[in-house]
């Protein structure tokens, strides 16, 4: 998009702004560029046709517009409010609109007309929802009569400009899930590439819309199985999995999709239970039906026939429970893997936590002589004083034995001698009497 810089016209405007602004913040930035030639024109000739002007300065993404304030508000209710005593405002995010959008609708402000194309269209009508430009033939009746008109010839262009409008252009107008709409109903798949593309939380919203507008979610079902396989963001956690496959309706999915969807390991666990038991209450209304049937109609269908019809949507509803149970069982498996895995590591991290208290507290017991200490001969902690000391333990025992046999026959003796002299001295005076009477 040329800027006024090269239409040889942005120093006079420059100048001008510069002499009608009394603040700082209105003085034009070397950054911005300014709006493009078409829109000057148009203002140039407005302030000259009205002797008036402009008033109020925009800022888009770095680009600015010097426009007239009553032209704004009267087609805005945004800029109407956000205008209100002061003569500048910045439309930034979350507003999504570029500057070369805003061009357009300030020249719809101006003029009331706008130039349509199926690649500008989505980002036109993105912006006239924003700007709240809905009240009676405004930019948002111009924009939808269009959309409407070109999605029935190139749905595919649109959608493709849609998709980098999202989310906005879905919460605002629903524009991709109608595009995605007519291109079900034309048979052109095309679009699933543009579908991959999106970001998970885009497509739930976009998911989330056509859950409300399909009649039956066959399509649907294709459209979320395609997306789980192939979206450029890899796998999708159980959770995200589970969100966008709760916008399908069981119960407006065919028989043989839901079987298809039951069967799916794309799908969530908690989603595949859902659908088993609308699968069984089918197969239940079916055999009631087909009974009731039978009853009433001349040719009536045979209780054998009834019994296998039965029979499969038995056969078929126990696989699908065996196919369910050995998923569950491989995710209790990995979850106890894991138990263990965590176990593991809290036992090594508590072992590392031991062993390092235990090493400290060695560390802080621990005695290292000084450096360039030598023990000498004889002195403490020297081999030849080890064996000195041993001597003289063996000695010191030696001389303790000897001393406690001397002090034990001390005792003897003198607890006995009282005895033993009165006994001696008997023996002296018995054998001295004896010798005395032999010589009488």
């Amino acid at each position: 998009m040329r800027g006024w810089n090269q239409s040889g016209a942005i120093q006079t405007i420059y100048e001008e702004e510069h002499r009608s602004s009394s603040t700082p913040s209105l003085s034009p930035s070397p950054s911005f560029s300014s709006s493009p030639p078409s829109l000057h024109s148009i203002v140039n000739a407005w302030s000259l046709h009205s002797a008036a002007e402009p008033n109020v300065l925009i800022l888009v993404q770095g680009t600015s517009f010097r426009l007239h304030q009553d032209c704004m508000i009267s087609q805005s209710s945004y800029l109407k409010q956000h205008l209100v005593g002061v003569s500048n405002v910045t439309i930034s995010p979350p507003l999504n609109i570029t500057a070369e959008t805003f061009s357009m609708v300030a020249d719809f402000c101006y003029t009331h007309e706008v130039h349509l194309t199926p690649s500008n269209v989505a980002a036109i009508r993105v912006a006239a929802e924003l700007l709240g430009m809905t009240e009676g033939e405004n930019l948002c009746e111009v924009t939808e009569s269009y959309f409407e008109r070109v999605v029935a010839v190139d749905a595919s262009m649109v959608m493709r400009s849609c998709v980098t409008m999202l989310p906005e252009a879905e919460t605002t107008a629903s524009l991709v899930s109608r595009c995605i709409e007519a291109l079900i109903w034309n048979g052109d798949v095309s679009f699933l590439d543009d579908v991959v593309e999106m970001h998970s939380q885009d497509f739930q919203i976009v998911a989330s819309y056509l859950n409300k507008r399909l009649p039956d979610h066959d399509a649907l079902y294709k459209i979320i199985d395609i997306y789980l396989k192939e979206n450029k963001y890899g796998k999708l956690t159980e959770e995200q999995q589970t969100e966008i496959c709760n916008n399908l309706d069981c119960s407006k999915l065919s028989p043989h999709i839901l079987v298809e969807c039951v069967q799916n390991p794309r799908m969530s666990l908690k989603f595949i239970m859902g659908a088993i038991l609308v699968e069984h209450l089918k197969t239940r209304d079916s055999l009631v039906a087909a009974a009731t049937t039978a009853t009433h109609q001349t040719e009536r269908t045979s209780l054998r026939k009834i019994l296998q019809h039965a029979h499969r949507h038995t056969t078929l509803i126990e696989e699908t429970m065996d196919s369910t149970y050995h998923r569950i069982q491989n995710l209790e498996k990995e979850l106890m893997e894991m138990k263990n895995h965590l176990q593991h590591h809290q036992f090594m991290d508590e072992k590392r936590n031991n062993n390092a208290l235990n090493q400290e507290r060695s560390v802080s017991f621990h005695f290292e002589p000084p450096k360039n200490s030598r023990i000498q001969r004889g002195g403490r902690g020297s081999i030849s004083s080890s064996s000195f000391m041993l001597d003289n333990i063996i000695t010191k025992k030696h001389n303790e034995v000897e001393m406690s046999v001397t002090n034990k026959t001390s005792i003897d003796m003198t607890r006995f001698f009282p005895r033993n002299f009165m006994f001696s001295l008997k023996n002296a005076f018995g054998c001295r009497m004896q010798r005395q009477s032999r010589r009488s």
